[in-house]
């Protein structure tokens, strides 16, 4: 009589590998040793392990995969597309089984894992597969049992948490928020006061340049023979303009007015004022 060959799930191929929930038993294959070894023979309570229901998966992971259930066993299997025939992996609430190796497949699995709150996994298959999802369970702080990591792997777990730790985003530090009433309104009143000084202060700067250079105008008219006097004479005018920005003086931007050139009346001609001008002289007729 013929063995009987042992029943493989539909559409998983020859090889299943699992990540199942574990009761925290440690064997002698764990990735570290217990501190007080289980007993032989001593089976652990399943009560120990949380509930866990086929479907129960993040809202990322089922949005990202598309998903059937069986009719006979009411088990949900995940599809990466709408055409693939095979399953990337099947749940079964307390087991997931997969046939793939793929890393991305082993980090799915992995959080699906979390998500059920699953502090302990035990993970079979091929040492591929045991191998991908030791190393990120072990990255994401969950116990593992059906791999024992060799001292490479152990240094990689390191370089891959190392790498974790530099990579990350923290949220932008806000201003509290005031509980006092108006303390807004005052605070950007504040604000706004100080930005209309400065301006002043700009301002009042810049009509204080535009005087100094009339005045430097004029002495290198008067002095245009002496540049070392009119050199001292800035001098004196520059500290003077400081010392008055300083204590708050205010100054006038000097404005230059357009003279136009008045003509010269011819000599011994008196120049007539607008308004009184002479009358023409009338001639008078002869009789």
């Amino acid at each position: 009589m013929a063995a009987e060959k042992p029943l493989t799930p539909r559409g998983m191929g020859k090889r299943s590998n699992t990540i199942a929930q574990d009761s925290g038993a440690r064997s002698a294959n764990a990735a570290q040793p217990s501190p007080e070894p289980a007993k032989k023979g001593k089976s652990f309570d399943p009560s120990v392990l949380q509930a866990a229901s086929p479907g129960d998966i993040p809202d990322a992971l089922r949005k990202r995969y598309f998903s059937t259930t069986s009719k006979w066993s009411g088990e949900p299997a995940y599809f990466t597309t709408a055409q693939a025939k095979e399953p990337a992996f099947r749940d079964q609430g307390r087991r997931l089984i997969t046939s793939s190796e793929s890393d991305e497949v082993v980090r799915d699995l992995v959080a699906i894992a979390r998500h059920r709150g699953w502090s302990h996994v035990h993970v079979t298959g091929s040492e591929t597969f045991r191998r991908a999802a030791w190393l990120e369970a072990s990255r994401q702080g969950l116990e593992v049992r059906g791999y024992r990591p060799s001292e490479r792997d152990l240094q990689e777990l390191d370089r891959v948490r190392r790498d974790a730790s530099r990579n990350s985003i923290a949220p932008a530090v806000a201003a509290p928020v005031s509980r006092e009433p108006g303390r807004d309104r005052r605070q950007a009143d504040e604000v706004s006061r100080q930005t209309l000084s400065e301006q002043s202060r700009e301002k009042n700067a810049r009509a204080a340049q535009s005087q100094l250079r009339v005045i430097e105008t004029v002495v290198r008219s008067a002095l245009f023979d002496n540049p070392d006097a009119v050199a001292r004479v800035m001098k004196v005018a520059n500290d003077k303009v400081r010392t008055h920005l300083q204590a708050g003086r205010q100054f006038q931007a000097a404005k230059v007015r357009d003279t136009s050139v008045r003509a010269v009346e011819p000599s011994g001609r008196n120049r007539q004022e607008p308004g009184k001008e002479r009358a023409p002289p009338q001639r008078s007729r002869g009789r």
